[in-house]
């Protein structure tokens, strides 16, 4: 206990307990205005024994508290490498990147089919080349090939082992029409040939196509819904662990680990297409999370790591920060300026943004209201009672922790009552 006027520690006590406390308390019954943390112990103890007494919350922890929430949130939005688009030059030409990266993306024949659509209108060899990020070599190449000599080239290895199944399969069925031909029954051709009653009967109808009837046919999987989302949150910049909670409660039902292997590789194809450079062509620089934290502590004009127009870029392509900066800062210039009247609008707006590291802090505040209310509408603090708890720190230290409660508090006492007479 510590007079807040004086700035004397007046007694201790070696206990949080309620009981222990509100007797304690009731022994200094002149006590009106009480500075304390928010614990709901000493908020009980102190309503217990001094009912009519004013209580303050500490301002300090009011704010580390709503920090901490505030970073909490934070670690799980933001990456700890920030990717924003780069402020440190002018970028030119935006629109021929652009097109160039989209175009890195195309297959070798839907270039040829580009190339054929710019020879109509009119384009010379060396500007379709540089449209389309192609050698004029493999251009020249592509030109002299054969119809037959391209559609090979143009087959995916993929395309080629279907081929070869489809070959395979044909060659099945041409001995399966073979047997029937020379008079073997369906039974018989089954037995000869190991293939089912059905699949035989399959085989010797003259409509049946080799080609299964789901090839080149994409079926949707359980998170095909979502994909769109997913690539916007990871456009964004969102934390992998945000992205799968969030399309969860978007109904998603299906296992974890195969988005976390979508998301893998849309980062993989994105270093390869992009290599480090937005779709639209700007180029990106990186700033680290931890330098961002800095701007919840600091004036955005003491956080000489960040300039002005990086803090503006980060804002603008991560809004959720911009909010949770400006409810950050709202609410320390509101204890600095005691306006009370903007505590409630300041919970309304904060409640608003239905964040829940925020809504936790909010449940705090609301259930010791009045006490913050008198730290936003009174200068007391309890800095005084941290920086005597350092004090004490240091004794023990001094004492090298070898002594009791008892005496370390009788040491102390004694301490203060000479410092009245220096």
């Amino acid at each position: 206990m510590v007079d807040i006027f004086t700035h004397q520690i007046l007694d201790m006590i070696d206990s949080r307990d309620y009981e222990t406390v509100c007797e304690w308390l009731k022994s200094y019954p002149n006590l009106r205005i009480i500075s304390r943390d928010g614990s709901v112990t000493y908020n009980n103890a102190i309503t217990g024994a001094h009912p009519e007494a004013l209580q303050i919350s500490d301002r300090f922890h009011l704010l580390k508290n709503l920090t901490s929430y505030v970073t909490e949130y934070l670690k799980k939005r933001l990456k700890p490498q920030v990717s924003i688009q780069s402020v440190s030059q002018e970028i030119k030409e935006v629109e021929t990147i652009k097109q160039a990266n989209e175009n890195r993306k195309l297959t070798l024949k839907e270039k040829y089919e580009k190339i054929k659509q710019l020879s109509l209108e009119g384009r010379c060899k060396t500007e379709i080349c540089r449209s389309l990020n192609m050698d004029i070599r493999a251009y020249d190449k592509l030109i002299a090939m054969t119809p037959e000599e391209r559609e090979k080239l143009f087959q995916t290895k993929n395309m080629i082992i279907h081929e070869e199944k489809v070959k395979q399969k044909m060659e099945r069925i041409n001995e399966v029409r073979e047997l029937k031909r020379i008079g073997l029954s369906n039974i018989e051709i089954s037995r000869r040939t190991g293939l089912d009653r059905k699949t035989v009967r399959r085989y010797l109808d003259e409509n049946f196509n080799p080609v299964h009837a789901s090839y080149c046919k994409k079926r949707n999987g359980k998170l095909t819904p979502y994909i769109k989302t997913i690539d916007e949150y990871l456009e964004r910049g969102m934390m992998g662990s945000y992205i799968v909670e969030k399309i969860h409660e978007m109904g998603y039902d299906g296992s974890s680990s195969t988005v976390r292997h979508y998301m893998t590789d849309w980062k993989k194809r994105r270093k390869k297409y992009y290599d480090r450079s937005r779709e639209d062509g700007t180029k990106t620089e990186i700033i680290k999370r931890e330098n961002i934290f800095k701007l919840l502590y600091h004036p955005i004009e003491k956080v000489k790591i960040i300039s002005e127009k990086q803090f503006e870029m980060i804002c603008k392509e991560y809004p959720f920060f911009e909010k949770i900066y400006k409810i950050t800062w709202e609410f320390k210039d509101m204890l600095t300026n005691k306006n009370i009247e903007a505590f409630d609008k300041w919970i309304e707006r904060a409640k608003n943004l239905n964040i829940p590291e925020i809504n936790s802090f909010i449940n705090g505040v609301e259930r010791d209201m009045e006490a913050v209310r008198n730290a936003i509408k009174y200068e007391y603090s309890n800095g005084l009672v941290e920086g005597c708890i350092n004090k004490l720190k240091v004794i023990k230290r001094i004492m090298y922790g070898r002594c009791s409660f008892e005496t370390l508090k009788i040491k102390i006492l004694q301490l203060e009552k000479m410092r009245l007479f220096n």
